[in-house]
């Protein structure tokens, strides 16, 4: 989803979204998450990608269709991922595509691949944010995590690059560091946000892993060990680095016991959609490197396709009947994978509790659109 709180003070836009809730199909879209490919060339502990896999991708031609489909339908931001996205040859003119369209453009590397003239060649276009990965303070522990050595050294260049093209052309593009956090890495968390700030990232996103497989996910004692020892450290780092220090960015894992309890078993929501529903099927769509579509990234391949671009518009698989069915069912109840995403916490309780209050209101305007947007506590750190 994007810019939620700009979103509850449209009531021109809040409206057809409760509408949307009701059954009538969605007026508009407000983002869209585009796999490319799913060819990489790191091989990841912890993704199923960059291990020779090279399922077939959607055309270029046809790409560059579906981004003006998608600001036809209103969309506001593409975020662009893989796999690797720089593997693709025409990745540039997808980015510019999206950029002429005045769709806000974010996409994630893991940079390797990118050189001088690369990073010009994205830099010449209004991009808001890169995303890269770092999953550790040294290249020991990051390239155990990536499985290819000098893969740290090439990713903290290219970081670098980006940082000076950032700077030449007065642009500004927000450079972030995505951290994956698992047992063997988390503890390197304080010492990577000094090590991000010092090479031009203006914030590191930690995220706890997703993966079935008990022996990358912190336990029980091993969270609790985190916000104690670390969290407190982690907040000054991040304070001293001017990044973001909000709850999820310091505690990813929650503080109470629930939370600690289901973070420790992979369901990083902390319990949230047993009892409230999420908002994205109705704001955001994610695209397949084929074409087929799902709700998210948390579906991918883990739903059937609600629709497939190769032979079909944006629109009519957005507003289509495999859509509009799975939305009805997921307002009973949710899909597996919605216990495990920790992404939209904090916009869907805004948008629950703007709907909830225009529900009650009737025609009046809810409160969370005559003034600030209510928002998420902040854990206290002490």
């Amino acid at each position: 989803m994007y810019d939620v709180p700009a979103l509850l003070e449209e009531p021109a836009l809040l409206e057809p979204l409760a509408a949307s809730v009701r059954g009538e199909p969605p007026r508009y879209l407000r983002s869209v998450k585009i796999k490319l490919t799913a060819r990489c060339n790191l091989r990841c502990v912890m993704c199923r990608y960059g291990k020779g896999w090279s399922p077939p991708e959607l055309a270029g031609a046809r790409m560059l269709e579906v981004i003006d489909e998608l600001a036809q339908l209103g969309c506001r931001k593409v975020h662009f991922s893989g796999g690797e996205v720089l593997v693709r040859r025409d990745f540039e003119a997808l980015v510019g595509r999206a950029a002429a369209a005045s769709l806000k453009v974010t996409f994630t590397s893991n940079l390797t691949l990118l050189d001088k003239a690369r990073a010009k060649a994205l830099m010449r276009h209004k991009i808001s944010s890169i995303s890269t990965s770092l999953d550790g303070a040294t290249a020991r522990v990051h390239e155990r995590v990536r499985g290819i050595p000098g893969s740290f050294r090439r990713t903290l260049r290219a970081l670098r690059l980006l940082a000076r093209e950032r700077a030449r052309r007065g642009r500004r593009t927000r450079l972030r560091v995505n951290f994956v956090m698992m047992r063997d890495n988390f503890r390197d968390y304080p010492e990577l946000i000094t090590l991000a700030a010092e090479h031009g990232a203006t914030d590191v996103v930690p995220m706890p892993v997703d993966s079935k497989r008990d022996e990358l996910r912190l336990s029980k004692r091993l969270i609790r060990a985190y916000n104690e020892e670390l969290a407190p450290i982690v907040r000054a780092r991040r304070e001293a680095a001017g990044m973001p220090i909000d709850a999820p960015r310091v505690y990813p894992f929650g503080t109470d016991a629930e939370a600690v309890r289901e973070s420790a078993d992979g369901r990083y929501a902390g319990g949230y959609y047993r009892a409230r529903p999420c908002y994205a099927p109705y704001l955001h769509m994610f695209v397949a490197w084929d074409g087929k579509v799902y709700l998210c990234c948390m579906t991918n391949g883990r739903i059937e396709p609600l629709g497939d671009l190769a032979r079909q518009s944006a629109r009519e698989v957005f507003t289509g009947p495999a859509f509009q069915q799975l939305r009805r069912e997921m307002l009973v109840e949710r899909l597996p994978a919605c216990h495990a995403c920790d992404m939209y916490t904090p916009e869907n309780t805004l948008l629950h509790d703007a709907l909830a209050d225009a529900a009650a209101a009737g025609a009046r305007a809810p409160r969370s659109m005559t003034g600030a947007p209510r928002r998420l506590p902040v854990v206290p750190t002490s």
